[in-house]
């Protein structure tokens, strides 16, 4: 080991050997001393070369530690870019949104849930009873208007197609008679009565079988297609509307009566929005307002609508009125009778917000992550393994926070019609920062 001491190190380490010279000098022989005195000599120098070089040692590791510290803060500072694959695209289940323009100051809270009107829901009964035979449904499943849903046995059903049928071979039977002495009541040939009896008979018959036409009707049976070789007891039952079947409540071999619901049916396409406010609120409504609401359950969901109607009479016993609103954009997701919170802008004071989700919190500032203009594919979500996504972390203000959206003011530049992560940022930034920390 070179060790390079300065001059004070080189006197200090002379007067240190002079003085131990002469106090061995005195105290023992001269014998004595020529044997100890290099021993002492070579210990000293071992000390105090072993203390030089902790002390450079020392120095060493402290001047690597700043420099290590520093390459650090510097790879902190430049660290604002993401790249992951297509499967941490979808591990993660990034989602992309936009900045919006919303009212989070002006804006009237209250709470309702999802309904549709009376004409898009159907109460499936039969118009006979019978014992069930065959369901062709489950709930849930998107059915066709027309669409059979379950078929019952009746017996009766049998005696209604022999009486149609018995019926209509009279009618023509007494048609015919009809028109004979119609022809013979013309040439006096034949009393009046007797024409009088075959037209009260004829008439009889016709509004026998135009009854029995009517309930084949009922029943979605055209009354032309019941023959002897069709005489069936089986009942179909189809669905009225389009939509989805809500609730099946019976089961196949049970006897149903005319009052029975067999099942439900709910279109869903109409569903619109109900809001109930209280009496003090309602000057503050209006209709075209629009409102932003979220499902109580999928709080990071959001929705919008627009309200088309208020109501005149309060809800039953809570001294609220009901505010109708159509519900606009994709409505695939919601389903009749969720609970909703919703927020009515009864103002114009707009501000650039995002989904609360976007923001994310780190080292005391607020961040929103953008995809990268040069990123492959942007904004679309492609099943190609190869695809790489890029994403860059913007620092923004942050304001108000309501009905699942936030205010924020961008700190930096960001390019027009950008796209935001709105879900899945909080993970972009533990990427970012090596499973760094949220604060």
């Amino acid at each position: 080991m070179k060790l390079n001491l300065n001059s004070i190190q080189i006197i200090t380490l002379m007067k240190l050997i002079k003085t131990i010279n002469t106090k061995t000098m005195k105290h023992f022989s001269f014998k004595l001393s020529r044997r100890i005195f290099p021993v002492i000599i070579a210990t000293l120098f071992s000390i105090f070369f072993i203390s030089c070089g902790s002390k450079s040692d020392t120095s060493g590791e402290t001047k690597t530690t700043t420099e290590n510290k520093g390459a650090d803060t510097s790879a902190a500072e430049i660290a604002k870019e993401v790249e992951i694959s297509q499967k941490q695209y979808t591990a993660i289940n990034i989602q992309l949104g936009s900045f919006e323009q919303k009212n989070l100051a002006n804006v009237l809270k209250a709470t309702g849930n999802l309904s549709v009107p009376p004409q898009s829901k159907a109460t499936i009964t039969s118009p006979l009873g019978g014992t069930i035979k065959t369901i062709n449904v489950q709930e849930g499943d998107n059915i066709k208007q027309g669409q059979v849903l379950a078929t019952i046995i009746n017996p009766e059903f049998v005696k209604m197609k022999q009486d149609y049928l018995e019926t209509q071979a009279q009618l023509t039977l007494a048609k015919a008679n009809y028109l004979r002495q119609q022809e013979l009541a013309k040439e006096n040939v034949s009393a009046q009565r007797i024409l009088q009896e075959a037209t009260s008979n004829y008439r009889s018959l016709e509004a026998k079988v135009s009854s029995l036409q009517s309930q084949f009707n009922l029943l979605g049976i055209s009354a032309s297609s019941i023959s002897t070789e069709n005489m069936s007891s089986v009942i179909i039952i189809r669905s009225p509307i389009n939509g989805n079947v809500a609730k099946v409540n019976v089961n196949l071999g049970l006897t149903v009566e005319p009052s029975t619901t067999l099942m439900q049916i709910v279109d869903n396409s109409h569903l619109h929005l109900d809001l109930f406010v209280y009496e003090q609120d309602l000057p503050k409504v209006n209709v075209g307002q629009n409102v932003d609401f979220t499902l109580i359950n999928l709080p990071g969901k959001n929705f919008t609508a627009k309200v088309y109607s208020i109501g005149s009479a309060f809800e039953n016993e809570t001294k609220t009125i009901p505010i109708h609103a159509e519900i606009k954009g994709h409505i695939k997701e919601l389903i009749e009778g969720m609970n909703v919170i919703g927020l009515i802008n009864i103002g114009d004071n707009l501000t650039t917000a995002v989904l609360s989700n976007a923001v994310v919190s780190f080292g005391g500032s607020d961040y929103i992550f953008i995809q990268k203009l040069d990123s492959a594919h942007v904004g679309s979500q492609v099943k190609d393994a190869e695809t790489s996504f890029k994403f860059e972390r913007i620092r923004v203000k942050k304001g108000i926070t309501s009905g699942g959206y936030t205010e924020v003011t961008a700190l930096e530049e960001i390019p027009a019609n950008i796209k935001v992560v709105t879900s899945g940022a909080f993970y972009l930034m533990a990427i970012l920062t090596n499973g760094g920390e949220e604060e």
